[in-house]
């Protein structure tokens, strides 16, 4: 009779421990992410018009954006963009992360130290310093022309999909290194040794055991910094123009300047639905599932 009250209490005690864990982040993502994103949904299929909202069922938003060269334009704009910075940002970010995994523990703490301390800068001056050493009058062209290399400032540092670009890669650089950083400071390096000791060239290594075992965090940087650069709208709004223009500054403008709230969600849902199909294909090609 002892022992069942005990199991019982053991188990209750179990379910309440879980709803304390699970009950305040459930509520959180309820009240500041589902409900905010339902009423955006119901939006988005509202007539609306200046400031305006009615609410009857319509599809004109949706056909609006897709019917919209300017809109399509710049959907075509923010996956070019972002795809383009996210290959560079692995290119360069995994032999630092590399290197950095392999490095004497002093000195890896003080890069992981310089790694991070211009996170800590506001990233709104940091865009305003690329801003000004990218314009005509910038350390860059300035450089360019006192060495003789050209002979005018370059017009396409500044106001281009490459000046957008270039800020995102500054932009985002710790946010891939690091967890490409935490992947690849676990593979033991008997695993190499033994690899080697066996036959295995450094493109072997490379290929069958360092990139496999680092999908990991190459996953980790794609839901890190791919998601969020789809909806980027600062950095194209100061140092893109008209070429670097992306779907997030479509979306800022129909809800701050033209009042246009439901086409703004629906071209917002859009980009939520690209932006999954997108992290679908990459979970199903890099077969991320099977290792995490």
């Amino acid at each position: 009779m002892t022992a069942r009250p005990r199991r019982w209490r053991y188990v209750l005690g179990q379910y309440v421990g879980l709803a304390f864990n699970l009950v305040p982040p459930g509520l959180y993502l309820l009240v500041f992410f589902y409900a905010p994103m339902s009423i955006l949904l119901v939006m988005s299929f509202w007539k609306s018009g200046y400031m305006t909202l009615t609410p009857a069922f319509t599809l004109e938003n949706y056909i609006t954006f897709l019917t919209t060269p300017i809109y399509l334009k710049a959907l075509r704009n923010t996956v070019a963009i972002a795809t383009g910075t996210m290959l560079a940002l692995v290119v360069i970010a995994f032999p630092m992360a590399y290197y950095l995994a392999r490095m004497r523990p002093r000195y890896e703490r003080l890069i992981l130290y310089l790694l991070i301390i211009p996170v800590e800068i506001n990233f709104l001056i940091r865009i305003f310093a690329w801003k000004i050493a990218l314009g005509r009058s910038g350390i860059f062209n300035r450089a360019l022309m006192a060495l003789g290399l050209i002979d005018e400032p370059l017009k396409f540092l500044l106001y281009s999909k490459f000046a957008v670009a270039l800020v995102l890669v500054h932009e985002w650089l710790p946010y891939v290194v690091i967890p490409l950083y935490l992947a690849l400071k676990g593979i033991s390096p008997d695993i190499i040794a033994a690899a080697r000791s066996l036959g295995a060239t450094r493109w072997d290594v490379f290929r069958h055991i360092i990139l496999p075992l680092s999908v990991p965090g190459l996953f980790a940087s794609f839901v890190l910094v791919y998601i969020p650069m789809l909806g980027e709208f600062a950095v194209p709004a100061l140092v893109g123009g008209p070429s670097g223009y992306m779907l997030g500054n479509v979306v800022e403008n129909q809800f701050l300047s033209a009042g246009n709230w439901g086409l703004g969600s629906a071209i917002g849902f859009v980009l939520l639905t690209v932006t999954l199909a997108l992290v679908a294909l990459v979970v199903k090609v890099a077969g991320v599932e099977k290792l995490l």
